[in-house]
C-alpha cells in the first residue's frame, strides 16, 4: 500500500504537467485556427476596399493584418489601439491644415466605402470584444466582467433603446438614429474593454505613457499649424478639432496632480516636456468652454487632494487663494486686449457676458437660441422625451441666426451644441435621470475608491479620472462633446480603469 501511494505521489506532478501541456497545446491550436480564419477572411475585404478607394490604400493592408494578428494574440493591444485612436486621430479632416493624423480612416470611411452602418472604429471595437470572448471561452473563464458601473450603464442603455424605439415608432429616421446612438454604444464598449483588459499595474503605466506621448504629438502638431501654417494668426475659429482642447486641459490636470499629490517622476518629466506645446495649442484653438472645464476639474481633484493628503492642506489653500487673485487680475487686465496671451481672458469673459459683441457674439446668440429650442422641445414630452431620429422643435429657427448652418452641419437640427440638453430632449426625465445616475455613480464610487486605495499612484489616477469626468460634463454643455467619439471613448476607458483600481491595489507584485 505504501509503495502504491508513493508511486502515485511521484506520478502526480507528471500527470499535472502533462495535462497542462495538453491544455496549452489545445488552446494554441484553437487560437491558431481563429487567427488563420480571421486573417484570410479579412484580407479579401481589405483588398476590395483598397481597389474601391484607390491603390494607395493597399499599403495599409499589411499594417491592418499585423494589427489583426497582434490583437488576436494579445487582446490588450486592441485596447491600446483604440485608446491611441481616441488620443491621436481626428474624427474628420481639419479645415485649417492637415496634421496627417486627421487623414487616417479610423472614425470615418474613405469616399469609396461611405454609407456603412458602422465606422472603422466600431468594427475594431466589435473585433476586440470578440477576441476577448474567444480567449476566455477557450480558457474556460467568465467571458466578460461588468464591474461596479455595469448596472448604471445598462440602465442608461435601456433608456437609449427605449428612445430608439419611441423615435422610430413616431417617424424617426433610422440613419439619423444610428448616428445619434453610436457614441453611447462606444462609451459602454470602452468601459467594458478597459475593465476587462487592464489587469496589472504595468498595463496602467503603459496606458498613461500613451496618454502623455499622444499629448506631446498633438501639441507639436498644434504648434506647427499655428506658427508655420497660420503664421501665428488667431483670426480663425480654431486651429484643430474642437475636442483637442479637452485633451489639452486633461494633460494640465494630470501635471498638476503629479506635482501636488504623487510625483511619479518619469511620467511627470515627460508630461512637463509636452506641456508648453499643449498650452499653446489650447490657447490657439480658442475653445472657451474648456477653461471652465479645467476650473471645475481642478476643484473636484483638489478637493480630494485636500481630504486625502493633510500635509499639503496649508500649501494648497495658499496656492488656491493666490491663483484666484492672479487669475482674476489677469482677466480684468486683459479681457479687452488682443493677442495670444489675452485670448483665454477674452474667451472666459465672452462666456459670462453673451451680449459682448466683440467676442463671439454670434456664437453666444446661436447657443442661447438653441438651448431655448431644446427646452421647448422637452416641454412637449417631459417624461419620455422626443426619441431619436427626429428634428427638435425650433420656435426660433436657427437658420435665422446662422443662414449657412445646413452647409456647415448637416445634423444641426438633430444634434445640438449642448449635448447634455440633447440627452434630456431625446430621453425625457426618465432617461435623463439614468444618465445622471451613471455619472453620479462613477464620481461617488470613484471618490470612495480613491480613499480606500493604498497605492499612491493608483490614488492619483482615481483623482484624475474624477476630474476628467467633471470636465467632460462641462464641455458637453457647450460643444458637442457627448457626441464626439474621441471624448466618449477616452472617458469610457477611464471609467473602466477607475472601477479596476481596487483589484490592482490588492495585487502584491505589480511589475
Amino acid at each position: 500500500m505504501d509503495t502504491q501511494q508513493t508511486s502515485l505521489k511521484e506520478t502526480d506532478p507528471v500527470i499535472t504537467v502533462s495535462t497542462l501541456s495538453e491544455s496549452r497545446k489545445r488552446s494554441d491550436t484553437l487560437l491558431f485556427i481563429v487567427i488563420f480564419v480571421t486573417t484570410f477572411s479579412i484580407a479579401p475585404l481589405l483588398i476590395f476596399g483598397g481597389l474601391s478607394v484607390g491603390p494607395w490604400l493597399l499599403l495599409g493592408i499589411p499594417a491592418a493584418l499585423i494589427i489583426t494578428y497582434l490583437i488576436i494574440r494579445w487582446p490588450l493591444a486592441g485596447l491600446f489601439f483604440i485608446a491611441g485612436s481616441a488620443l491621436l486621430v481626428e474624427i474628420q479632416p481639419l479645415t485649417t491644415a492637415s496634421d496627417l493624423t486627421d487623414r487616417l480612416y479610423i472614425f470615418y470611411w474613405p469616399p469609396g466605402l461611405e454609407g456603412q452602418i458602422e465606422r472603422p472604429i466600431g468594427y475594431l471595437f466589435i473585433f476586440v470584444i470578440l477576441v476577448v470572448i474567444c480567449h476566455r471561452f477557450i480558457n474556460r473563464q467568465q467571458l466578460l466582467h461588468g464591474g461596479g458601473l455595469l448596472w448604471p450603464f445598462l440602465l442608461f442603455l435601456l433608456c437609449v433603446v427605449g428612445g430608439v424605439l419611441h423615435g422610430l415608432a413616431s417617424g424617426g429616421d433610422l440613419k439619423i438614429t444610428v448616428v445619434e446612438v453610436r457614441p453611447f454604444w462606444y462609451f459602454f464598449e470602452s468601459y467594458l474593454l478597459a475593465y476587462n483588459l487592464i489587469t496589472r499595474k504595468r498595463d496602467l503605466y503603459a496606458f498613461f505613457w500613451l496618454v502623455i506621448i499622444a499629448a506631446g504629438v498633438k501639441g507639436l502638431q498644434g504648434v506647427y499649424i499655428f506658427l508655420v501654417v497660420l503664421h501665428g494668426s488667431l483670426t480663425g475659429n480654431s486651429i484643430m478639432s474642437h475636442e483637442e482642447s479637452f485633451f489639452c486641459v486633461a494633460l494640465i490636470l494630470l501635471v498638476i496632480l503629479f506635482c501636488l499629490y504623487y510625483r511619479y517622476r518619469p511620467q511627470l518629466y515627460a508630461a512637463l516636456l509636452a506641456l508648453p506645446c499643449e498650452v499653446v495649442t489650447l490657447i490657439a484653438n480658442q475653445r472657451r468652454t474648456d477653461y471652465i472645464a479645467l476650473l471645475l476639474g481642478l476643484v473636484m481633484a483638489l478637493a480630494l487632494v485636500f481630504v486625502m493628503k493633510p500635509e499639503v492642506r496649508k500649501f494648497l489653500a495658499v496656492a488656491v487663494l493666490l491663483t484666484a487673485i492672479l487669475g482674476t487680475s489677469y482677466i480684468l487686465a486683459f479681457s479687452s486686449s488682443s493677442g495670444l496671451f489675452a485670448a483665454p481672458a477674452r474667451g472666459i469673459v465672452s462666456i459670462f457676458n453673451p451680449a459682448d459683441s466683440s467676442v463671439k457674439a454670434d456664437s453666444n446668440l446661436y447657443r442661447t437660441v438653441e438651448d431655448y429650442d431644446l427646452v421647448s422641445t422637452v416641454k412637449q414630452s417631459p417624461l419620455i422625451g422626443l426619441g431619436f431620429g427626429k428634428p427638435y422643435s425650433e420656435p426660433i429657427p436657427l437658420i435665422t441666426i446662422f443662414p449657412g448652418i445646413l452647409a456647415a452641419d448637416m445634423y444641426y437640427a438633430y444634434i445640438p451644441h449642448n449635448t447634455i440638453f440633447w440627452v434630456w430632449m431625446r430621453l425625457g426625465a426618465i432617461g435623463f435621470s439614468s444618465f445622471w445616475y451613471l455619472i453620479g455613480a462613477a464620481i461617488v464610487r470613484g471618490c470612495l475608491i480613491a480613499r480606500q486605495l493604498k497605492d499612491r499612484y493608483l490614488q492619483l489616477i482615481a483623482i484624475y479620472v474624477i476630474g476628467v469626468i467633471a470636465m467632460e460634463i462641462v464641455v458637453a454643455f457647450g460643444d458637442y462633446q457627448l457626441f464626439v467619439f474621441r471624448n466618449v471613448i477616452y472617458v469610457g476607458l477611464l471609467m473602466g480603469i477607475l472601477m479596476k483600481l481596487p483589484t490592482l491595489d490588492r495585487e502584491k507584485n505589480f511589475s
